[in-house]
């Protein structure tokens, strides 16, 4: 009974128990990996392609061409060329402190604001520098430096530098427009982004993939404004002349054709160069025109004159009392003790206008100066208007009926002023002013055509026809004389007005301004100029703002006469025909192609660009027995090309481009041939020098009549060269 209870001690029964454990171990340890090879290879299947496709491709955007930016005339204003951008996949980088070393010292940066980014986690995409120029890439071979990503991407070129550069913008390093039309228009000229799939091979090179379709990029349409460049290059020439003369703050400018509403001109001072932006040029970014807001002192009395006369309150013979009285403080400097209405605008009574305005009334005012234009948005097609400040009659205070009459607790724009002058000019009729003439598609036809616009009908014929009349007398007998231009009537106002310093009216700061219009008779042009705080001694509006309203004037007469800006359709009638022989806008077959910019580029690059286009080549080397970097340090450029970039060439027609290769060292600057433009059209001599990779200097106005440098010579990329021009 007693050996019935011992444990046995059978070897068999231990072992079969080990083997029993590990076999349920094992059978745990298999169902745990088949379970996870389940999930990952059919529920997350997905997420691992994704997170494999990461390893090994990246998505680059292509960025498109943007439209191009025409004057009235068809001078090219704003260009495209291509700039050279650096990115880096961290994942592939084989030697991070390496590669950090080479672009601080080849862009003389900071070593480790390079190493963070090419060391950078989670990302397999990074640029290290946006839009350098090709002559300082040199060297950087994606060969040698693994994970090296090199990108030629769109960027803007202003063809004409300061000039225009308030009204055109610019853009960033994404090719999207930040100021100006290159802002406000931007969905019309920035075009639809492409894409291509880059992927890394074995040796983690990266290079385009073949097995994924590329999708191209679509060029932007095109813009032509109202503004002619010669009449802008004669307002910015003609204001910072003054602004420096006068010793002023800043100044604007802007010109206007009176029966369209066309913006011819527009300027404020100082400005700034598109082509080289850099943060001291903020303060000139602005167009002053329609971001700033004044009280625009005596050129308002335009509104009080012309609602007393519409509501026959007074006529241009009405005696007013000009010896103060009542609570009216303000003396006018002339002490003459009455005058007529005729006198008083046209010797610009401060006392004889608020007398008139009490006869007026703030309903009145109000109503007439809305109906001008004040407290409301012009609509021109540029962002950052200021709609400046108008009070309701409910607001009016103490004698704010009074000093609005002379222009002051009123602030506006210039551009509101100078459409309120314009109606006048019009017989009463406000136009729109507006400075985007047409749009066009890239097959050169009009996709959108700009009409003048007539907004309302101010005040009577007889009335504006008076005012022109007060306005043509100030002129010639009252406080604009300066404003005279032999052979042509000229109708005008001056204004100064005290600006505020430190919440008072300080009478040693003061806006100097003048508008004017002509001939006086037929008006067809009109010019606003408005100073900043003359310092010089000068500061009343015909001391001031009325000789440059001359100079201007005078300037512009001998550019263009008197008749060509009455009509839109007098300017480029045949501007279809001339966008399709100059700027090749038709519409391309499959098969056709506009040759790349290749100038500038390392032969290599030229060579990947055109096998991926599919472009046949020729190469034309200096010594044809050397490889394309050989062991003296040397690395082939292309420094020409034939046919010229832009040329339209037919794939299918088997044609070859010959690419003339020159060795230079790493750094070493080339020296490009000057190309000869002498008896071009200005645009064509732009266009032909711009893709030469030369900066343009223009001097005067017409045909191309002589250069500098010369034709042939040997300059460095992006010199400047000055094209002297003559009308024929």
């Amino acid at each position: 009974m007693k050996d019935s209870f011992k444990i046995s001690k059978d070897p068999n029964q231990k072992y079969n128990r080990r083997v029993n454990f590990f076999a349920i171990i094992f059978c745990l340890l298999f169902t745990a990996v088949v379970v996870k090879l389940f999930v990952i290879q059919i529920m997350e299947s997905e997420k691992y392609k994704i997170a494999a496709k990461k390893q090994y491709e990246t998505k680059i955007v292509l960025y498109p061409s943007r439209g191009l930016i025409f004057d009235r005339n068809m001078n090219l204003l704003v260009s495209n060329s291509y700039r050279v951008s650096l990115a880096v996949d961290p994942n592939m980088v084989e030697d991070p402190d390496k590669l950090a070393d080479i672009l601080a010292g080849k862009f003389h940066k900071d070593r480790k604001e390079y190493l963070d980014k090419i060391t950078a986690e989670n990302t397999s995409f990074i640029y290290l520098e946006r839009k350098v120029d090709p002559e300082n890439v040199g060297g950087l071979d994606t060969l040698e430096y693994p994970g090296l990503i090199v990108l030629n991407e769109p960027t803007r070129v202003y063809n004409y530098g300061y000039l225009g550069s308030q009204v055109l913008g610019f853009t960033n390093n994404e090719n999207r427009g930040q100021m100006g039309i290159e802002l406000s228009l931007n969905d019309k000229l920035a075009g639809k982004d492409g894409f291509m799939i880059m992927q890394k091979d074995g040796k983690g090179n990266t290079r385009p993939a073949l097995n994924y379709p590329r999708k191209e990029p679509v060029k932007g349409n095109n813009v032509v404004l109202t503004i002619d460049i010669n009449i802008q290059r004669i307002v910015e020439e003609e204001l910072a002349k003054g602004v420096k003369e006068f010793q002023a703050d800043g100044g604007k400018v802007v010109v206007l054709s009176t029966q369209t509403g066309e913006i011819l001109g527009m300027s404020s001072y100082p400005t700034f160069d598109p082509n080289n932006i850099t943060s001291a040029d903020t303060v000139g970014m602005k167009n002053k025109v329609l971001s700033d807001i004044y009280e625009p002192g005596s050129t308002f009395k335009l509104i009080t004159a012309a609602g007393s006369l519409e509501e026959n309150l007074v006529d241009v013979s009405t005696i007013i009392n000009t010896q103060g009285g009542g609570d009216l403080t303000v003396k006018d400097e002339h002490g003459a003790s009455s005058m007529t209405f005729q006198q008083v605008l046209e010797q610009s009574s401060n006392v004889g206008m608020m007398k008139t305005a009490r006869m007026l009334g703030p309903e009145r005012i109000y109503k007439y100066a809305r109906d001008f234009g004040i407290g409301i948005y012009t609509g021109v097609e540029l962002p950052g208007e200021n709609k400046g400040l108008l009070k309701r009659p409910v607001d009016f205070t103490g004698q704010t009926l009074e000093y609005m009459a002379i222009g002051y607790q009123v602030m506006i724009n210039e551009m509101q002023l100078a459409t309120a002058y314009g109606t006048i000019a019009n017989n009463g009729m406000m136009m729109a002013p507006y400075i985007v003439k047409r749009e066009l598609g890239l097959d050169g036809k009009v996709v959108f055509e700009n009409k003048p616009t007539q907004v309302r009908q101010v005040v009577s014929q007889l009335t504006a026809q008076k005012i022109n009349m007060l306005l043509y007398g100030a002129v010639q007998r009252g406080t604009g004389k300066v404003a005279q231009i032999e052979g042509v009537n000229v109708s005008g106002k001056t204004g100064t007005a005290q600006r505020l310093v430190n919440g008072s009216y300080s009478s040693a700061s003061h806006n100097a301004s003048f508008v004017g219009f002509f001939p006086s008779e037929n008006p067809v042009i009109l010019i606003a100029v408005v100073i900043d705080n003359p310092k010089s001694g000068q500061f009343y509006g015909g001391h001031v703002s009325a000789p440059i309203f001359k100079n201007i004037a005078t300037r512009i007469i001998g550019y263009k006469g008197l008749s060509d800006y009455s009509s839109t359709q007098l300017i480029n009638a045949n501007y279809e025909k001339l966008n399709q022989d100059e700027y090749q806008f038709a519409s391309l077959t499959e098969n056709e192609m506009y040759l790349p910019n290749l100038v500038n580029l390392r032969e290599k690059d030229a060579i990947d660009i055109l096998t991926e286009k599919g472009i046949q080549y020729e190469l034309v080397k200096e010594v044809t027995d050397m490889k394309t970097t050989d062991n003296t340090g040397y690395e082939f450029i292309v420094a020409d090309q034939f046919p010229a970039a832009n040329t339209l060439i037919n794939l299918k027609a088997g044609e070859k481009i010959k690419i003339h290769v020159i060795r230079k060292k790493p750094g070493e600057k080339n020296l490009y041939k000057v190309p000869d433009v002498t008896n071009q059209s200005l645009r064509k001599a732009i266009n032909t020098m711009v893709n030469a990779g030369f900066r343009v200097h223009i001097s005067g106005s017409g045909k191309v009549v002589g250069q500098d440098p010369k034709p042939e010579s040997q300059e460095l990329y992006k010199t400047e060269v000055t094209l002297f021009c003559e009308n024929e």
